[in-house]
């Protein structure tokens, strides 16, 4: 071998002595770069793997609540039930608030309870009450005056009772008939019910 023969590297065929390694990127046209694939077999457990987990994170996001009040959880009450306030609830001049909760299911219908509570720092004498529970026939009432029964409930406080005080409260209870849902209209002493 003369002084200008070269030995040739293994994997260097054809390339200049000082030649860089290929950058990666585009490469010519007409080589191809193989893509890892996931044998056919396999794709549809692949498939429910994501399933599972999209559907897991939507039910994580979501919050059950066996109330009518709706909304999240803001506050415990003195009984350790989960007070709520609707969004957009506002306070009245009254402070009067009501709170409806769902006891229990029946064959035919429900049960159901309404808390007024007096939040404001007055007396109230006495309260007026009416609702209206879509697909729903109220049929007895407990701890309060009925005054009709039926698609339209409508409720005061007992005669010779007395006043709503300032911190007080009052628990009346339902028995309905139909579906049990909360109500779609509800008015206190005249003026839109504050649900919480």
């Amino acid at each position: 071998m003369g002084r200008h023969s070269r030995h040739a590297r293994t994997g260097d065929e054809g390339a200049p002595p000082d030649a860089d390694p290929p950058l990666p990127g585009p490469r010519p046209s007409g080589t191809r770069r193989r893509l890892p694939s996931i044998p056919v077999p396999l794709l549809p457990i692949v498939a429910l793997v994501l399933a599972v987990g999209v559907v897991s994170y939507a039910l994580s996001t979501q919050q059950i609540a066996l109330n009518f009040a709706g909304g999240a959880p803001r506050e415990p009450t003195k009984e350790g039930q989960v007070s709520q306030r609707r969004p957009g609830a506002t306070e009245r001049p009254d402070g009067l608030v009501v709170a409806f909760r769902l006891v229990g299911k029946t064959s035919d219908g429900f049960r159901f309870t309404t808390t007024i509570a007096n939040r404001g720092n007055r007396p109230v004498p006495s309260w007026t009450m009416s609702f209206r529970i879509p697909n729903a026939t109220i049929v007895a009432v407990r701890g309060a005056t009925a005054v009709r029964t039926g698609a339209l409930g409508l409720v005061r406080s007992p005669a010779g009772a007395p006043a709503l005080q300032p911190g007080g409260k009052v628990k009346v209870t339902y028995l309905a008939r139909g579906v049990a849902r909360g109500p779609s209209s509800c008015k206190l002493n005249g003026l839109t019910c504050t649900r919480v």
